[in-house]
């Protein structure tokens, strides 16, 4: 009779020493846990050693391209029209789609994605059709991965013909496959070439830009920005072409960065976050818009095959302290799953509960899921974290092993963020967090549900439809 996986067998009382050894010995290192990996409290960070992670990425790191505009600030009018925005403005709500890492992704997976996310351009009530997509990166990936390609080649059939039935316009900020210049040296001109070109000379060459058939490109200031809407504000940032961290100014990142990326942007967030700030202030008790910073190296991440960047959360946490002010949401990819984390953020008198949340299931697959424990059993939620430096103040509250997008709604007293998945055959969200932007909480969340959920991946692909 054979024994159930993890057990073993009883030696017998007159096996020889040799032999017990053999029947004793297992093929894992002796010491790995009964449990999930995310015990709590879970490290969140890299397995790998710092000195592992720069060898990875030497070579990947690119200093900054030139802004197309100073400042770098964009209004939501510049990509939609005024007649929109003002229609935002009088149904008291932005609503906008956010994911990324979608290309070069199953042909049938990246289609289904951009697919559900054109029905909800659809929606019965015109107040609920999101504004635009926010791309968090990795627009298009080299399809060989072993020599330089040129990504320039790439945006026609990963991207523009995939999100062809895709009426809405499309922000990205660029990520690591996007910039990676070891992948084609000109990873980042051509992600410029169609998110950050410069304007037709003559009004009547602008027109016909914006009037063609074919979707124009985008005319955003630079690979980093600030973009301006009713209700939001949202801080994009340019976590640069590393594998495994993202980088956002001179001094972090010891050899794999070497100064190559100077401090323009690390400047130009506290920068921002101050103008924020300043203007908060100065508006007292009234309503402010919510503000969410957005990335493509996950600050936090338990899965999807690639662990949070310790570097980008030690950026972004002395900019917060430095400008005197934390965002009301993070949003990141990279990862090829979501996953929803809160983090307790201790700011004058209150501790504001802020949604980190990793939305990297955007049709690039397969899906790497979330680590299911040493019996193969899901991990269960929420999950205590521990950061890289031993603090502990955010968990693992939610995750989804499936393709996704994010719909986000901002009114003038709260923030929702909505994970649609692709292939559970509804519109409901399989997960929701709602942050009150007056009292800075949580006021409702998805609880935490049993694994696998409908839509989730149990292989490399799930089951195309007969």
């Amino acid at each position: 009779m054979s024994n159930k996986p993890g057990q073993q067998a009883q030696p017998g009382k007159n096996q020889s020493q040799t032999e017990r050894i053999k029947q004793l010995q297992t093929a894992r290192v002796p010491g790995n846990p009964g449990s999930p990996f995310l015990t709590s409290p879970a490290n969140f960070g890299s397995t790998l050693t710092r000195a592992a992670l720069d060898k990875k990425q030497e070579g990947q790191i690119i200093p900054l391209p030139p802004l197309k505009r100073v400042p770098p600030v964009m209004e939501l009018a510049e990509v939609v029209g005024s007649q929109y925005v003002q229609q935002i403005q009088q149904d008291g709500q932005l609503v906008f789609h956010c994911v990324g890492d979608t290309g070069l992704g199953s042909p049938w997976d990246v289609d289904a994605v951009a697919q559900i996310m054109e029905m909800d351009l659809n929606r019965p009530n015109p107040a609920d059709h999101p504004a635009f997509f926010f791309h968090l990166g990795d627009v298009v990936y080299n399809t060989q991965y072993s020599t330089p390609e040129s990504k320039s080649k790439m945006y026609q059939p990963q991207f523009y013909i995939p999100y062809g039935p895709y009426t809405g316009k499309i922000l990205a900020i660029p990520g690591n496959h996007d910039s990676n210049p070891q992948e084609d040296p000109q990873s980042i001109e051509a992600f410029q070439d169609n998110f950050c070109a410069i304007p037709p000379a003559t009004a009547p060459g602008l027109t016909a830009a914006l009037q063609s058939p074919n979707r124009p490109p985008m005319y955003q200031p630079g690979v980093y920005y600030r973009l301006d809407a009713p209700f939001a504000q949202i801080i994009a940032l340019f976590s640069n072409g590393g594998e495994t961290e993202g980088v956002i100014r001179g001094g972090t990142g010891g050899a794999i960065n070497g100064g190559t990326v100077g401090d323009d942007q690390w400047n130009f967030l506290v920068t921002e976050l101050t103008a924020v700030k300043a203007a908060r202030d100065a508006a007292g008790n009234a309503p402010r818009p919510a503000l969410i910073v957005a990335m493509h190296h996950p600050p936090f991440s338990g899965g999807g095959g690639h662990s949070g960047s310790s570097f980008m959360l030690a950026d972004m946490d002395a900019a917060f302290q430095a400008a005197g002010i934390s965002p009301d949401a993070v949003l990141s990819g990279h990862a090829h799953v979501y996953q929803r984390f809160t983090r307790l953020v201790p700011f004058g008198a209150k501790t504001m509960e802020v949604p980190y949340v990793v939305a990297g299931n955007g049709g690039h697959g397969p899906i790497q899921p979330v680590k299911p424990s040493f019996e193969r059993t899901p991990v269960k939620t929420p999950v205590q974290g521990v950061s890289a430096d031993g603090s502990s103040d955010h968990s693992l509250r939610q995750y989804f092993n499936g393709f996704g997008h994010l719909m986000i709604t901002v009114t003038s007293r709260v923030l929702t963020i909505n994970l649609i998945g692709t292939h559970t055959q509804t519109h409901q969200p399989v997960d929701s967090v709602t942050v009150d932007l007056v009292t800075n909480k949580i006021i409702h969340e998805t609880p935490p549900f049993d694994h696998p959920t409908a839509g989730e991946v149990s292989s490399a692909h799930p089951k195309k439809p007969s």
